[in-house]
């Protein structure tokens, strides 16, 4: 099966984004693939099959939803129309900074980062419909991208990131909003919970992460979040970041020449001296020594 590089789609490594308007075909079959960014989709008209994990979804107009990378998917197109959807692709790094500042936003943590995982609940439902009044808003900022992106003009890329952190604050209110009138399509135990929240973590070690929000987000008391956490992987929120951000630290000692301090800071770390103390807990070397052996 297929798995997408970025450098495919980003014409610029400075600028790690890409739109497009695609029309899937009557009948068209879209074969699995994956990619390596993150995918975005939004549902204009048709209603093509969305399949993934062995499971499948009837799309409609105003379905969105987000791929995370390496997971395979794929489409079939209606026998009856064509399906038009925008698909959105960028790195995380685009907007680092700016996501961040939203990570404080349970609604944004729900939609862009747990949603993806929560698929493969049976109970939970994958994708945002959209009302009416939704779609004019979010129509209007993908258009104005989808223009600013084709034609490339003088500051195309400022214009690009606004709208996008447009859209993305303005569907988690969205998600937030369905979400509270339809709570059956939450209904997920604590364990499902604390499963989705450990793939998070680890998604985002290099982030900052509340205990307080996480629970929150969970519907859990912190110390309820804490206890469950513990039981279900034997170790605290903090201890299971670190085990993460050191893994995240091993793979780019063992894959490139990056400098340790550069690496220190891209597994999340701010402190060189506190990365090492914590990387030799965990590996019992220095990132030096493990580099060397790998």
């Amino acid at each position: 099966m297929t798995i997408y590089e970025g450098q495919q789609f980003f014409a610029d490594a400075d600028f790690p984004f890409y739109i497009d308007r695609y029309t899937i075909k009557r009948g068209e079959l879209i074969p699995p693939h994956a990619h390596k960014f993150v995918e975005f989709v939004y549902v204009v008209s048709g209603n093509a099959v969305h399949e993934w994990s062995d499971r499948r979804h009837a799309l409609a107009p105003g379905d969105v939803f987000a791929i995370e990378p390496d997971t395979y998917h794929s489409y079939i197109g209606s026998p009856n129309e064509e399906t038009v959807v925008y698909n959105i692709l960028f790195e995380r790094e685009l907007l680092r900074r700016e996501l961040e500042s939203l990570l404080h936003v349970p609604a944004f943590i729900d939609f862009f980062y747990l949603a993806p995982f929560l698929r493969n609940h049976a109970s939970f439902v994958p994708y945002t419909p959209l009302k009416a009044y939704h779609r004019t808003q979010i129509d209007g900022h993908l258009r104005t991208m989808l223009q600013e992106y084709q034609e490339r003009r003088d500051g195309f890329q400022l214009i690009i990131k606004n709208r996008w952190i447009e859209c993305m604050v303005l569907l988690s209110r969205y998600h937030a909003e369905i979400q509270n009138e339809t709570p059956t399509s939450r209904d997920l135990s604590k364990d499902e919970w604390i499963s989705s929240i450990r793939n998070f973590v680890e998604l985002n070690c290099d982030r900052d992460l509340s205990l307080a929000q996480l629970a929150s987000t969970c519907g859990m008391s912190v110390s309820s979040f804490t206890a469950k956490f513990k039981q279900a992987t034997g170790h605290s929120l903090l201890d299971y970041k670190h085990a993460a951000q050191i893994a995240r630290a091993c793979r780019m000692l063992a894959e490139g020449d990056m400098k340790i301090a550069a690496i220190a800071y891209e597994a999340g770390f701010r402190d060189v001296s506190f990365f090492n103390r914590i990387f030799r807990k965990h590996t019992g070397m220095t990132p030096r020594a493990y580099r060397n052996g790998h």
